[in-house]
């Protein structure tokens, strides 16, 4: 056997060292139960199981020491896998369409989590412990049966994004008002008839969704939107002379009734 001849067959022999390393495509994102088991664990920095129904072993999620994102969504199950909860250093957690009925702790990332996305579930009650997420950017709990908010969202300071739209909100909650850091509120579809004077306050608000809600009458001064670009009012029974004001106190920002 020639050099090249030893060369070329050690080569092939070695072919499948690397296969649980997976192509370099597939990492640092994994998608798939399957494609979880095979892929090199050590590389991995997205999980994305959306709608994978199948098994998912505590083990496979052990040893994930790079992860910063696992999406859970659609899997059919209402409570999140307790191995989920040894993961270090998540940054974004997705768990909609699972027909969620409770919140559970997530208090084991509230140093690192900035997205959390709960969407479509059947939560009825945010828990105290959701304020314990300091870090967190962008809370999404559209589509759930949410008549409040605890006290407690008020330390999320450093959140941008909160969208509550489709739920059972009779008014804005009185924790919104101390998210000093917040520039996109949505409330879309909830039966909300009016507006605390406070909220033209939010320092940095720049998008206030309200389409389908019941809300008729903005507050009486609006000048303090300094920031606001868009303010949606589709399907909300708002008569033309208040459509009128709106648009004369507001001439720059992005207005849809």
């Amino acid at each position: 056997m020639n050099k090249w001849t030893t060369i070329l067959a050690a080569a092939l022999a070695c072919a499948g060292c690397f296969d649980n390393k997976g192509k370099p495509e597939d990492v640092p994102t994994v998608i798939g139960i399957k494609s979880l088991a095979a892929t090199n664990r050590a590389a991995i920095v997205r999980v994305i199981l959306r709608g994978d129904r199948g098994a998912l072993p505590a083990a496979l999620l052990a040893g994930l020491d790079s992860i910063k994102m696992i999406d859970l969504s659609e899997r059919g199950t209402k409570e999140v896998p307790p191995a989920a909860f040894g993961l270090k250093g998540i940054k974004e957690f997705y768990f909609a369409r699972n027909g969620m009925e409770r919140i559970p702790d997530f208090t084991c990332w509230a140093d690192t989590l900035d997205y959390l996305n709960l969407d479509d579930n059947a939560i009825a009650d945010v828990p105290d412990s959701l304020g314990s997420l300091v870090r967190l950017r962008w809370l999404r709990l559209n589509g759930n049966r949410i008549k409040s908010l605890p006290a407690s969202i008020a330390q999320l300071k450093d959140l941008r994004r909160i969208y509550l739209k489709g739920n059972a909100l009779t008014a804005v909650p009185d924790a919104v008002k101390e998210l000093t850091s917040l520039e996109d509120l949505t409330l879309d579809g909830n039966p909300i008839s009016s507006l605390p004077d406070w909220i033209t306050s939010l320092p940095r608000l720049r998008a206030l969704s309200l389409n389908g809600t019941k809300v008729s009458r903005l507050p009486d001064d609006l000048s303090a939107w300094k920031r606001l670009d868009l303010l949606a009012l589709g399907g909300c029974p708002v008569p033309k002379s208040e459509m009128e004001r709106i648009r004369k106190a507001l001439p720059d920002v992005a207005i849809v009734f």
